[in-house]
């Protein structure tokens, strides 16, 4: 009984660990479970040179993105077949990008196109290599930005720490710490090579645990959210036709 008695004691009285510092503990073996995060729509984002002319683009409504343009010519129910091209990367000098690895960079534009193919293949014959009469997906990642594991979890567990400034929205409606990612995209005719559809678009992630334990879990989560909005997006516009 004694034995039992004097390991209780020491554990509840060791001067290293508090309950708040147990708490943590607790909370970051919580984090290495569970699955991925939520991403939010940033507030702005920077204009690449890709699409060229943005006159065209006006700022999307509830669940679009940022910036977009609709062909109101074009009649998308004559489409069976898509072509999305590779994914290039655009980086520009002020976002963190630029200190992210080439190889990185072009590791997650492989991850985007795959994840468009693979939610577009439900509802289109997805093609090789460009041809008559399809549609064609042109995609450039402008930003993909790292989150800062260690602090996007200490700032999560204390939303109100005086230590950590992270839990305030910056200026461009994202959170310190958080990744973030930034495309532009257009549909084209493959033909023609008439434009269809346009976006430009920036995310970035949510103040959760949820997949937090991976850098890059926030960039994912947010080429998720777009290859199925996209499928969404295309799925109503052939019925309206």
């Amino acid at each position: 009984m004694a034995k039992n008695s004097f390991k209780k004691e020491w554990f509840w009285k060791r001067p290293s660990w508090n309950l708040n510092q147990w708490g943590m503990l607790f909370m970051l073996g919580i984090a290495c479970l569970t699955g991925c995060s939520d991403t939010h729509q940033a507030r702005d984002v920077h204009l690449s040179g890709f699409l060229g002319d943005y006159s065209l683009l006006q700022p999307g409504g509830d669940g679009e993105a940022l910036l977009t343009y609709r062909n109101p010519k074009a009649d998308f129910s004559k489409y069976r077949k898509v072509y999305v091209d590779p994914i290039m990367v655009w980086r520009w000098t002020e976002s963190d990008s630029s200190k992210v690895s080439q190889e990185d960079l072009q590791r997650l534009a492989n991850e985007l196109r795959s994840k468009i193919i693979w939610k577009l293949n439900q509802d289109y014959i997805m093609v090789p290599s460009l041809g008559p009469e399809m549609m064609r997906i042109q995609v450039v990642l402008t930003e993909a930005t790292q989150s800062n594991v260690a602090m996007d979890i200490f700032s999560t567990l204390m939303p109100g720490g005086r230590l950590v400034t992270g839990t305030q929205q910056l200026a461009t409606g994202t959170q310190a710490f958080v990744g973030r990612a930034s495309i532009e995209g257009k549909i084209t005719d493959s033909q023609s090579g008439e434009i269809l559809l346009a976006a430009v678009d920036r995310r970035a992630g949510g103040r959760t645990l949820d997949g937090s334990m991976d850098s890059w879990d926030d960039v994912r989560q947010a080429f998720e959210h777009w290859a199925v909005r996209l499928s969404q997006k295309l799925q109503q516009l052939r019925t309206e036709n």
